[in-house]
């Protein structure tokens, strides 16, 4: 990786010849997403700064400089609304996906995320305590943020790919404090520091062009 960036600064041209490496999952003379390209770019960062005597893993993983400027942690917490017993998993994340079907901005976007949940009916809780199916909420929030934020928009439609064209505001300076498990004093903030835009009408076709 680091072979790769010293000659993409030296020869212009390389830039748009990747390393063979980060175009494992890519196919030639086919429209590919700029976002899947990132996550192929971090991983291959994040490989490579893995020593190769170290096994990979979870651990290793945690320590690598990508995830420690890229990586967070969500905490999905469960409780029962008849033993109000909680339950909480925490999962990494290296950017935050939002869906936007009904949002207008970064901030309306990110509180339906944090939204809680009501599981009920079929979809009820199987509590531990109780052992039987209940209700209870579910709530996604930020355990731990990242020193840099990766948010996506999802614009395109999981079965025909569509795209959502509508506007969706963000701001210049954004304030993750509400979405977080605790709440501190202060806000929790960050700079807009670039922009990657789509242009086109669905995710078939189009270009990609970033604002930094």
């Amino acid at each position: 990786m680091r072979a790769h960036v010293t000659r993409a600064l030296l020869h212009a041209g390389e830039v748009i010849r990747p390393h063979r490496d980060l175009l494992a999952g890519f196919h030639r003379h086919q429209q590919e997403d700029a976002h899947e390209f990132l996550m192929f770019t971090l991983s291959g960062m994040q490989q490579g700064c893995l020593s190769a005597s170290q096994p990979s893993g979870h651990a290793s993983e945690d320590t690598s400089v990508v995830r420690q400027i890229f990586g967070g942690t969500w905490r999905s917490q469960i409780q029962c609304l008849h033993c109000l017993g909680v339950s909480d998993t925490f999962d990494p994340y290296l950017d935050i996906s939002l869906d936007i079907t009904a949002a207008q901005s970064v901030e309306q976007a990110l509180r339906e995320l944090v939204k809680p949940e009501k599981l009920e009916a079929e979809n009820a809780y199987d509590c531990g305590v109780c052992l039987r199916k209940v209700p209870a909420t579910k709530r996604l929030t930020l355990h731990s943020t990242s020193q840099v934020l990766v948010l996506v928009l999802k614009r395109f439609t999981q079965l025909s790919g569509a795209k959502r064209a509508q506007e969706v505001r963000y701001p210049q300076c954004l304030d993750v404090q509400p979405y977080t498990s605790e709440r501190k004093a202060g806000p929790l903030g960050y700079v807009l520091y670039a922009v990657l835009v789509h242009s086109g009408w669905s995710c078939e076709r189009g270009h990609y062009f970033c604002y930094v």
